[in-house]
């Protein structure tokens, strides 16, 4: 309609502009996302040009895989005990489906308009990481920690970490395919991976392992010298089983460096001071030295006093925990007596790690470090599952596959998901708390149970299927989305937050429309 009023083509660019909108508005929060979204919708109504519109669709097969997916799920509703709540889901899941359409109906024609599109969500994740560091390594503003995932100040911790890596796949792209400026690529890169490290979150890690392994993937089908390309692979291997080794190695319980025995009860600090100890089984290890042990508690007292103004008996850290526990656990990790000969031994900066939070020296490092910590914590230490990502992750897996066991066909239907999962920890005797009871965290699993199993097939097939053109085509930036997106459904519930699912679906978008014209050669 405005285009014959004016003679231009302004449906064309108010799309690129809700794209461009949409895309540097993902970082940020949901209120540009909304704004984004209602503009694709608004323009595809006032171009009022239906036969145009519908031949894009009915012409896109990937739109066709999508809707079969939608139409099982849709049909679920009519299982579901509770009607209600399967509509609001649905409702929540419009997105999904939504913005392909309104992008797939006026798609963008012009490989420069992928660009654009494609450098405004790089600028805006570079802006918003960079605020984020700067907020947390005090450059400016005074805010308080109590927690490195809340190092994203404007999303989700989870959903942002798939946008970094999804910029590092961007950057890539921008080194390979030769574009000016490509030292800016590199040096964006650095910074997006130094942020996933310093961010210690595991959806991070886990997908930049991922599209690494992708890029070595397109490697290796570059080179046509076997020698070459036999040496790489080699070398490749080798630098992969290191990692797999160290890992294995991190990983394993930490052998007691201290043994206590009936001997230590009784003895004395070098002050005269008699030590308390728990009882031997009671004693819990840090570090791989005794935390309830050697103990002279006066003396800690009185030392603690002269470097802090956070009170030793009724004072909490920066987490709110009871900050003379951290002092013992932190103590302890560096493998000192908690005395006051020992607490000399103790700098600034450990005094700081302790009002912080940070129960370990090991935590303190932050990066790979904390996370090997964690992990390893985690898993030697799995009778409480609460508060432990890791064990509260397998929790609900067993939790799914008992749903799945109940109800292998047709699921349990959209609407009955959360009812379902109360019953599977109840039947589990899971000892998860119920504020900790979740779906499943796999996108996969959840999608088998609402739907059932043919909906988990249509859901799969619309992946695969891209997956596999994605690589024969040698489509890199859409692989590497692909990669992001398969490797978060496994570990989370990707598409039940409206900023994960605006996040699929229009990248989604953006690549099913755009494949002619970024990789025309294939």
């Amino acid at each position: 309609m405005l285009d014959r009023l004016t003679g231009k083509p302004v449906h064309y660019y108010i799309q690129l502009v809700a794209m461009m909108g949409i895309a540097a508005g993902l970082p940020f929060s949901k209120i540009p996302l909304s704004i984004g979204m209602m503009l694709l919708g608004l323009n595809v109504i006032l171009l009022w040009d239906w036969k145009t519109v519908w031949k894009n669709w009915s012409s896109n097969k990937w739109l066709w895989l999508l809707f079969a997916y939608f139409a099982i799920e849709l049909l679920s509703v009519w299982w579901s005990a509770n009607k209600a709540e399967a509509w609001d889901v649905i409702r929540r899941e419009l997105t999904l489906y939504a913005i392909p359409l309104t992008i797939v109906a006026i798609p963008l024609t012009a490989f420069k308009h992928y660009k654009w599109v494609a450098l405004s969500f790089l600028a805006a994740v570079f802006l918003t990481s960079f605020i984020n560091v700067g907020t947390y390594f005090h450059w400016w503003g005074s805010k308080i920690y109590d927690d490195i995932r809340s190092l994203s100040l404007f999303v989700s911790h989870l959903r942002y970490a798939m946008m970094i890596i999804l910029a590092v796949v961007f950057c890539a792209a921008w080194w390979i395919r030769k574009f000016p400026y490509r030292w800016i690529a590199a040096l964006l890169a650095i910074w997006f991976i130094f942020y996933t490290v310093l961010s210690q979150i595991g959806m991070g890690m886990f997908t930049l392992s991922g599209v690494i392994l992708m890029m070595f993937w397109f490697k290796v089908k570059s080179i046509r010298i076997r020698w070459i390309k036999r040496t790489f692979i080699a070398s490749f291997s080798a630098c992969v089983l290191f990692v797999g080794i160290f890992l294995y190695v991190k990983l394993q319980p930490i052998p007691q460096k201290v043994k206590i025995s009936i001997a230590n009860y009784g003895t004395r600090s070098v002050n005269g001071n008699l030590y308390t100890f728990d009882l031997i089984d009671s004693i819990n290890w840090e570090n791989g030295y005794p935390v309830q042990a050697f103990v002279a508690e006066g003396e800690l007292r009185n030392e603690w006093s002269k470097c802090s103004k956070v009170n030793y008996d009724t004072g909490v850290d920066l987490k709110g925990n009871p900050i003379r526990d951290i002092l013992w656990r932190y103590m302890t990790s560096k493998g000192l007596r908690k005395d006051s000969v020992d607490f000399q031994k103790m700098n600034k900066r450990d005094i700081r790690n302790v009002e912080r939070g940070f129960a370990s020296v090991e935590m303190a490092k932050g990066g790979i470090s904390a996370q090997i910590y964690r992990m390893r914590g985690q898993l030697n230490d799995a009778e409480n599952p609460n508060g432990k990502s890791l064990l509260e992750k397998i929790e609900s897996l067993k939790a799914g596959i008992t749903i799945i066991k109940g109800h292998p066909i047709s699921g349990v239907g959209v609407g009955d998901l959360k009812a379902s999962f109360a019953q599977a920890y109840e039947s589990n005797h899971s000892k998860l708390t119920i504020e900790n009871q979740h779906l499943t965290h796999n996108q996969f699993l959840t999608t088998w149970i609402a739907g059932g199993m043919f909906c988990f097939i249509a859901f799969i097939s619309l992946w695969i299927a891209q997956f596999t053109t994605a690589l024969k085509i040698n489509a890199f930036e859409w692989t590497g989305f692909l990669v992001i997106t398969l490797l978060s459904y496994l570990i989370e519930d990707t598409l039940q937050t409206q900023t994960g699912v605006t996040f699929v679906a229009f990248f989604f978008a953006f690549f099913i429309t755009g494949r002619k014209i970024l990789y025309p050669k294939d």
